[in-house]
């Protein structure tokens, strides 16, 4: 098996870690790739780093934006499209991953037939690395059907550890449309009632620092309010378009309400916002039939 592998690498801002990303994937074992280059218009020095690139064989298009987009999302999609490969590897600009993770990934897809493939994972940042992320989805099996029931979940917590075919992009139709909960929208679009598999034959290594993207602490009570409402309209979209419970709706919907709650201080909770955000929450809960 030599099929096309579509390495979109999305960036911005993060010049300090990129080399060591660069080097994770054009080093990779298996060679039969194409690498599609996208800055959201880096204020940094990430344009020196990438620019030694943009000539590259391997890369297929190299492509930086005049204006930030402000969705690390709205670049994924911008790759899907641009993509020719039978299957795609989003990797982050901040992690890396093993160089034999794309061959490794490929062996594990063709052994399992399996749709998504998501390699171990391992946290890790400036002083090492220290401990295994557990993605949801493998919560009771190394393989899985990703099925309704783990729209409770983030199912996969870091997109880098994945490969999946490429077909699967054309089912994500709104994720774009979220800034902060985009991967669990595109995972729930994209990979529900497909086989996903773990594959400890290879690894990812996840950045987790003070300033992580997936961090919540020291958030401002604004970001914390359009979690939750980011949160709300990708269920209320799921509750619409599926047979979801209304105790599993409800039971989504108080989640991340809480997640914002519990992390606002008291003087946030005094604030005519945090008022209007418990008014939605309540207004929002469905009636058990």
């Amino acid at each position: 098996m030599n099929p096309l592998v579509s390495i979109i690498l999305p960036n911005y801002n993060h010049a300090s870690f990129l080399q060591e990303r660069l080097d994770s994937i054009f080093n990779q074992t298996y060679s039969n790739i194409e690498v599609i280059i996208l800055d959201d218009c880096s204020t940094d020095n990430s344009l020196e780093l990438l620019e030694a690139y943009k000539n590259h064989p391997r890369v297929s298009h190299f492509i930086v934006n005049s204006k930030n987009t402000g969705s690390p999302f709205k670049q994924w999609q911008k790759g899907f499209n641009l993509a020719k490969g039978d299957f795609i590897w989003i990797a982050e600009s901040d992690d890396k991953a093993e160089l034999n993770f794309i061959e490794k990934q490929l062996e594990a897809i063709q052994l399992y037939s399996s749709d998504v493939v998501v390699a171990k994972t391992l946290n890790f940042n400036e002083k090492g690395v220290f401990d295994e992320v557990n993605h949801p989805v493998f919560r009771n099996n190394q393989n899985e059907i990703l099925n309704l029931q783990e729209v409770l979940y983030c199912p996969i917590l870091n997109v880098s550890a994945v490969i999946f075919k490429s077909h699967l992009c054309k089912f994500a139709k709104t994720f774009t449309g979220y800034n902060i909960i985009g991967d669990r929208v595109f995972y729930h679009e994209a990979f529900l009632n497909y086989s996903i598999t773990k594959n400890d034959s290879t690894i990812s290594y996840f950045r987790k620092s003070g300033d992580s993207v997936s961090t919540l602490s020291n958030r401002s009570k604004t970001y914390y309010k359009n979690y939750f409402l980011e949160h709300l309209k990708f269920i209320k979209h799921v509750k619409q378009t599926s047979d979801l419970s209304n105790e599993l709706y409800n039971t989504y919907v108080t989640r991340f309400f809480n997640r914002a709650r519990y992390r606002m201080s008291r003087k946030e909770k005094l604030n005519t916002n945090y008022l209007k955000m418990y008014i939605t929450y309540k207004l929002n809960l469905k009636r058990s039939k």
